[in-house]
């Protein structure tokens, strides 16, 4: 394939596995290609500070805007007086959205998100570029606003679905079959191992507990993080001795509501020397280096990076049949799986871990040569380039 131009465009406002990923892709595409990330606030320190690591090519829109948010927040009347008296920042914004990318001038624009999608869709300047919409989550019809299903079926040229899972909830809700493509995530695993062998830059207590559970993920009552706890609470009762970890930033959105809930769970239950928030860091995998189990008790996923990270790594995983989940775990082989918001299932698979050091063995071992073989590198740069090849030649025809 010959060298392309590619621009990736977001509106980032945290740091999780999706923004990881990106940089990842985005890295792995620089050496065969002239790769350009924008972000439209440039707000999220950690995403800007790693691209700048890697030596990214970064534009930032509008560092200066006031409200990086639509109206947000308040009661419907007063979100849509603030969305009105945004228009001009708007306009503003998609003025040096389109003089950003007529400059670049790429082959293909591709996004994760509707939200930039809609800025891209609704700009006429730029209706000559090609756009991919890389659907990271698991997409399913209750998930996605009606308008944000239109704005996937008739603006996107093509949708990269992350999993199989996503790929089958975009078509059951009209994005033709043959403009869906599955493209798994992937990780460095070399970076894994290396990152995992470096020591938590915080405080963690509990380490000389028999039993260490981590829980990691963004602090959203979508990734169950509450169950968590409440399994915890199941396995103190039960003399268990454990700690737990949870290691994840609380939502730039959800202004810490759920984390407030979060430790008074904790509290309530008499946890406070067992279960531990930790501030979100970028050393996940040291953690998971000690951490005898990776719990994530999501309700709903696009292919979860960090089951990826702990399958390199040989920790077992237990998680829920949701997304792309069902493409990394088959229970009882790869990892195990539990019914969603079951604290009682959940300590259960636990206790089962426990008590079967052969289990263990067999699933941690089937987990890493399924990911070695199946979520390669070189496979998944291949898959996207050729995705976005293919975009190309349908706008030729």
């Amino acid at each position: 394939m010959e060298k392309k131009k590619l621009a990736l465009f977001n509106f980032v406002v945290h740091f999780g596995g999706a923004q990881r990923s990106n940089i990842f892709l985005c890295e792995q595409l620089r050496k065969h290609d002239e790769v350009t990330v924008i972000d439209a606030y440039g707000n999220c320190r950690q995403y800007i500070d790693a691209l700048a690591a890697k030596d990214i090519a970064t534009h930032i829109l509008m560092p200066d805007a006031p409200h990086i948010f639509v109206g947000y927040p308040g009661k419907l009347c007063k979100r849509a007086w603030r969305a009105l008296r945004q228009i001009p920042a708007f306009l503003k914004l998609q003025n040096r959205l389109s003089k950003t990318l007529r400059e670049i001038d790429p082959h293909v624009i591709w996004t994760t998100e509707t939200k930039a999608l809609l800025f891209l869709a609704t700009n006429w300047r730029l209706r000559k570029y090609p756009v991919v919409m890389f659907a990271r989550g698991w997409y399913r019809r209750h998930q996605v606003p009606g308008w944000k299903r239109w704005l996937i079926r008739h603006r996107a040229d093509c949708v990269l679905a992350v999993s199989n899972a996503t790929a089958e909830a975009l078509a059951s809700w009209g994005v033709r079959r043959e403009d869906i493509q599955v493209v798994f995530n992937t990780i460095d695993y070399d970076s894994v191992v290396r990152a995992s062998k470096k020591e938590p830059s915080g405080k963690l207590s509990g380490q000389k507990k028999s039993l260490k559970i981590l829980v990691p993920g963004q602090l959203l009552r979508t990734k169950g993080q509450h169950t968590a706890i409440q399994a915890a609470s199941l396995l103190n009762q039960k003399g268990v001795d454990f700690v737990m970890w949870i290691a994840g930033s609380a939502s730039v959105a959800d202004k810490s509501k759920y984390h407030e809930y979060l430790k008074e769970l904790v509290l309530a239950n008499g946890l406070e020397e067992r279960v531990f928030l930790l501030e979100w860091c970028p050393d996940i995998p040291a953690l998971m280096r000690l951490a005898d189990v990776v719990v994530l008790p999501t309700h709903t996923e696009g292919l979860p990076r960090v089951i990826l990270e702990a399958m390199i790594l040989k920790r077992p995983v237990i998680s829920t049949p949701v997304g792309g989940v069902v493409d990394l775990i088959a229970d009882g082989k790869t990892g195990l799986l539990g019914p969603v918001d079951d604290a009682r299932a959940l300590a259960e698979n636990i206790e089962k871990l426990i008590h079967d050091r052969n289990l263990i063995d067999c699933i941690t071992q089937k987990a890493y040569e399924q990911v070695i073989e199946s979520f390669s590198v070189k496979n998944h740069v291949k898959a996207v380039r050729y995705a976005f090849e293919d975009v190309l030649e349908k706008r030729k025809q």
